[in-house]
């Protein structure tokens, strides 16, 4: 009789045994699935965050572009200012004083832009670099979860 209880009790525990080894394999389904879902929510947010400098970068090109052009302007101001002065003619002297003062208007208008601009692609910048250390703190944590689980099978 004792060997048929024996029989029993080892059915038991290896019945246990294997509800415990799928408990733990569940676990370690839904932490992978966690930590897939999260990679994923971080790649988006990372490439979010890229389009956003990217058009950033874009801006600050077309910024750049219109600079030299507003500092074509101001030389050409320049220019007839010295012109008009050389030859003491001072009817053109109003009109390079106009152009002078819009050339430089631009350029102040321009460079504070272009400096919002690179205040902006910065704190893209500090976010994804934010985001990849967050990623990177979330996989520590979900492997140190995995090696719990995988110290308890031992």
């Amino acid at each position: 009789m004792s060997t048929g209880m024996d029989m029993l009790r080892a059915v038991q525990k290896s019945a246990s045994l294997y509800k415990e080894e799928m408990s733990k394999m569940k676990a370690m389904v839904v932490i992978e699935q966690q930590a897939k879902e999260q990679r994923e929510k971080v790649e988006i947010e990372k490439k979010k965050l890229f389009e956003q400098e990217k058009e950033l970068m874009l801006k600050y090109k077309k910024l750049q572009s219109e600079q030299r052009t507003a500092q074509m302007l101001l030389e050409e101001a320049n220019q007839r200012l010295e012109n008009s002065l050389n030859k003491g003619d001072f009817t053109d002297l109003q009109a390079a004083y106009a152009l002078n003062k819009s050339g430089a208007e631009k350029i102040k208008s321009i460079d504070e832009e272009m400096t919002k601009v690179m205040e902006n692609v910065s704190v893209i910048q500090q976010k994804r670099i934010h985001a990849e250390r967050e990623q990177s703190k979330k996989r520590k944590k979900l492997v140190h979860e995995q090696l719990v689980i995988d110290d308890d099978e031992f």
